[in-house]
């Protein structure tokens, strides 16, 4: 884990009943193109909504106790260039797998069941 925080996040991911798998994805593991280079999400989720239907999530960055306005001007692109990547990516027919940022578990479950 790079913080307190992402081990405290991997507790409450390792609790919850809705998460199926999750895993800290290695530095260089998964890779997204930016402008600033080469950028991995920090997580990959597997999670069942309320409605049953399973979803996995990459999340990108995981900066505990921060607000969007708060992300400096790179993480914000780094953000916005991971959802672009992974809208480029998505079919039609299927839309299960979603990309985010997160800053607590709290966050991060709030939008994974929408």
């Amino acid at each position: 884990m790079d913080s307190g925080g992402e081990y405290d996040f991997a507790e409450r991911l390792d609790d919850a009943p809705n998460v199926l798998l999750f895993t800290k994805i290695k530095k260089g593991g998964f890779i997204i193109d930016t402008p600033y280079g080469n950028y991995s999400p920090d997580w990959a989720i597997v999670y069942r909504q309320g409605d049953g239907e399973v979803r996995l999530y990459f999340i990108i960055e995981t900066r505990f106790a921060k607000e969007w306005q708060d992300l400096t001007e790179v993480e914000q692109t780094k953000i916005k260039c991971g959802k672009l990547h992974f809208k480029a990516a998505a079919t039609n027919s299927s839309n299960n797998v979603r990309f985010d940022w997160a800053n607590s578990y709290r966050d991060f479950e709030s939008k994974a069941g929408t």
